[in-house]
């Protein structure tokens, strides 16, 4: 996708590049300007070490012709020179820089001037020295000049030494070397010639050196100070046997970096200074296109006013009127001719009270005279009688403004609501009424039942309220599917309108739930009216190719005996109905006062449960479980118990029902979890060894995350898989064997030990109970308690012990309270037991004692 830009970004874009450009300009100039100032500086460093290398150069030269002087006076006097040290004396003023002058025949010093501080070299034989014997050699084979150093000299100090050989002719007239001639330049004097000191004041470092022609390497005969040159220029002296390099470098570098910055800064501000110019520019020209456009667009709207107004006024949809004071039409516009109560064109100079019907004219002038009064008007509605049919109006009015002294005007917006009309009468009988079957619901059905009680209570009559739920209904929608249940919902629903009087109402609570009401009905009364419903709803259904039978379950609750309102009253038929279903269903029952006591506690009991675990009212108590083989405590099973500072001692059977119904059990049995698993982890530190069986409701064995809450709590606990027993009951395991096999396989798996509770109390399918990764089976305390007297009873414990034999299973009986059954129990072979015979179940305390004291004989 493009990008695009804006004129704004388009100016700081320009402005932009403007800049970056000039600041290309500068650093091009800067660079430029760089190399011409290091050229410039360069070529004056050459000149300067070019001026001093000659001097340099010069003096040296001069220094060494005073060789050629002495040279002179030795061949003059065939080898001799008389009056040497005072020649020698008056020569030295001519010959700056020369440190001493002298004669070495045969290449052995003889003469010295001046003798002071040269007294060394007197004898110094320089064919043979070390240092010098080369060019001294040199010198005597060549027959030239030569020069030897820089080196320590003889008569110390570091300095240079020239030699001119003297060949003489002797009496034959062949050429015999006699010696040399030589002059010592000593440092830093035979220097001055150079006038280093003008190129430090000129801020040039500098450096005099030279390659030993032997060696190779670089000697350095004099420099400003230690540190390297940075690219310095050069200059050579070429002297007697060497060349010597001038190196010369400005001490601030080549380039004025000063300078340098300025003439940037002083390029950055101009390259600004543009870009500034390039951006009020490109202002200027946008403020110049913003003001042409501005003007055709002012232009445009002028021009285009008018066709605006005519196509909003088009593009109204409602009614549009301009209308007097008394109600005549001056203009119309509507988008639907079939709306008005006349031709648009037959409306022009006629009133309202002519082309209306009286009611609507008069609301119609009513509103007129309000908007003329507060110069607008809102919310009138009138119906007008059309030829597509009844259609409602919402009047909307406001006064134009007029010249002082002409009629008011005013603009009608006529808008047609008959669809919201509709839709709040849709919406009245959709709060009142169910939408599936039509009857009241129950907003409707409190009050007529509240104008009913109401009605009683003046009259001393009674109400019956009658609460029916079909039986088994789901297996009608899970078998045939919902678009029948609907269908029978419906049938039944009209089957039960015909059979109540006028005065009572059939309401439809939710589901397959019903509500009758019957005013002036006293309990015989009601029990017919039960009687005729039961057999009304017994006679077939024919839906579509289906005929279907329903049995329903009725509640009946009687006014002023079972409540005095339609809450209390509904309640109550709720309960009798629930009862119903339990004693058989397909029939009726009427509330009680026992049924009341029973829904009241349970209500009591579930609130007072849903804070018990915050203020600690639960704990646990532990009953032993003991080995038949060895007499000792071999596991420990979990009780639950529940003390209520008002309700005392609640026994287990009453409210872990409650605790099901009311969801509580799942975060009660989490605790119960892993309240027991600390306790055994406590145990088992302390040394004894045991597992823990707790019980299992159905809803918690049901919970698909239920094997993760079990590795989370031996997580935590760091106890063995093992050593944990859940206890299921025949009912848990056997409604849903497929969901409940798939479940025990999934805790197996954790190493989870599973038994099944109260054996044989329920019913079982070996088919499935072979599956069951069960360890253990318990023996119902029903079986146990007669064992020693019922002959069936020893028959079924017999069975059961010895299919759990054959089966691998082990087995436990619980409730064992006498010797007697402790032996027959451990004559047919039962694995463990548990009951009063060894101990009640006791807080953790007691147990740990137990534990500690053993169980003592019995």
């Amino acid at each position: 996708m493009p990008l695009t830009t804006t004129p704004r970004q388009r100016q700081w874009l320009l402005s932009l590049l403007v800049f970056a450009c000039g600041l290309l300009l500068v650093v091009a100039w800067v660079r430029h300007a760089e190399q011409l100032q290091r050229e410039k500086s360069m070529a004056l460093a050459t000149d300067l070490a070019a001026d001093h290398a000659q001097s340099l150069q010069r003096g040296i030269e001069r220094a060494l012709s005073a060789t050629y002087a002495i040279a002179a006076l030795v061949r003059q006097g065939h080898g001799k020179v008389e009056g040497f040290e005072g020649i020698a004396t008056e020569m030295l003023p001519f010959y700056p820089g020369i440190a001493a002058l002298g004669l070495s025949p045969g290449g052995v010093i003889c003469c010295v001037v001046p003798l002071a501080g040269n007294e060394k070299s007197i004898g110094f034989n320089q064919l043979k020295d070390t240092a010098q014997n080369k060019e001294a050699r040199l010198a005597r084979d060549t027959g030239h000049l030569t020069l030897a150093g820089p080196l320590m000299l003889a008569q110390g100090g570091m300095g240079v030494v020239g030699r001119l050989p003297i060949f003489l002719s002797d009496l034959d007239g062949e050429r015999r070397f006699w010696g040399f001639t030589y002059v010592t330049l000593r440092f830093p004097e035979s220097l001055d010639a150079a006038r280093f000191p003008l190129l430090r004041e000129r801020g040039y470092a500098y450096e005099l050196w030279r390659v030993v022609p032997d060696t190779g390497v670089r000697q350095r005969i004099e420099a400003w100070n230690e540190q390297a040159l940075t690219h310095p220029v050069e200059r050579t002296l070429q002297l007697p046997n060497g060349v010597w390099t001038l190196s010369v470098a400005p001490v601030n570098g080549w380039v004025d970096t000063a300078s340098l910055v300025m003439e940037a800064m002083v390029g950055v501000l101009f390259s600004g200074l543009l870009a500034y110019l390039a951006w009020l520019l490109y202002a200027m020209r946008l403020r110049d296109n913003q003001l042409e456009a501005l003007v055709a667009e002012r232009t445009a709207e002028i021009l285009a006013t008018q066709q605006h107004l005519e196509a909003t006024v088009k593009a109204i949809p409602d009614l549009l009127f301009e209308v007097g004071l008394d109600g005549r039409y001056f203009s119309t516009h509507t988008p639907r001719e079939e709306l008005l109560a006349r031709p648009g064109n037959e409306l022009l100079g006629r009133t309202v009270q002519e082309v209306m019907p009286p009611e609507p004219a008069r609301k119609v002038l009513d509103a007129l005279q309000e908007a003329n009064e507060k110069t607008w008007s809102v919310g009138t509605q009138i119906c007008l009688p059309l030829e597509i049919g009844p259609r409602w109006f919402e009047l909307s009015v406001a006064r134009k403004a007029v010249a002082p002294g002409e009629a008011p005007r005013f603009v009608v917006l006529s808008r047609d609501i008959t669809q919201n009309k509709e839709a709040e009468e849709k919406v009245l009988q959709l709060a009142h009424f169910d939408v599936l079957t039509g009857l009241p619901n129950r907003s409707l059905l409190a009050d007529r039942c509240q104008y009913a009680l109401s009605c009683a209570q003046r009259n001393h009559q009674a109400v019956a309220l009658m609460f029916l739920d079909l039986d088994h209904f789901k297996n009608v929608n899970d078998s045939l599917g919902h678009r029948v249940g609907d269908a029978l919902l419906r049938a039944l629903a009209r089957r039960l309108s015909t059979l109540v009087r006028e005065q009572d109402t059939v309401s439809r609570l939710s589901g397959d739930e019903f509500i009758l009401v019957l005013p002036e009905t006293d309990a015989l009364g009601a029990a017919h009216v039960a009687e005729k419903l039961l057999q009304a709803a017994a006679e077939p259904f024919e839906i579509e190719s289906h005929e279907l039978i329903v049995t329903p379950s009725i509640g009946i609750a009687m006014y002023p005996n079972d409540g005095a309102d339609f809450d209390t009253l509904s309640r109550c038929a709720d309960a009798a109905m629930y009862s119903a279903k339990q004693h058989g269903r397909n029939h009726y029952r009427f509330f009680t006062a026992e049924m009341q006591a029973r829904s009241e506690r349970s209500l009591m009991l579930e609130n007072a449960l849903r804070r018990a675990l915050e203020r600690n009212q639960l704990q646990l108590h532990y009953q032993p479980q003991v080995s038949l083989a060895t007499g000792t405590i071999i596991g420990a099973e979990a009780l639950l118990r529940w003390n209520h500072p008002e309700l005392g001692a609640v026994s287990p059977a009453e409210f872990i029902p409650v605790a099901e119904s009311s969801g509580m059990i799942l975060p009660i049995g989490e605790w119960v979890l892993r309240t027991a698993t600390r306790q055994l982890q406590e145990w088992m530190l302390a040394g004894h060894t045991l597992t823990m069986a707790v019980n299992l409701s159905m809803v918690q064995f049901r919970q698909s995350d239920f094997p993760q809450l079990i590795d989370s709590i031996l997580a935590q606990t760091a106890l063995p898989a093992h050593c944990l027993e859940l206890e299921l009951t025949e009912g848990v395991a056997m409604t849903d064997p497929v969901t409940a096999i798939a479940m025990m396989d999934k805790l197996h798996q954790r190493g989870v030990l599973l038994s099944i509770d109260d054996f044989g109390t329920g019913y079982s399918s070996l088919s499935h109970l072979k599956r069951f990764k069960v360890y253990k089976l318990k023996i119902d305390q029903s079986f146990v308690r007669d064992i020693t007297d019922d002959p069936d009873d020893r028959a079924i414990v017999s069975a059961i012990i010895s299919m759990a034999d054959s089966l691998g299973m082990q087995t436990i009986a619980e409730g064992v309270e006498t010797a007697g059954q402790l032996a027959f129990l451990q004559e047919q072979g039962c694995t463990e037991v548990q009951g009063y015979y060894y101990s009640r179940p006791v807080p953790a305390g007691q147990f740990q004692q137990l534990l500690e004291q053993g169980l003592g004989k019995r």
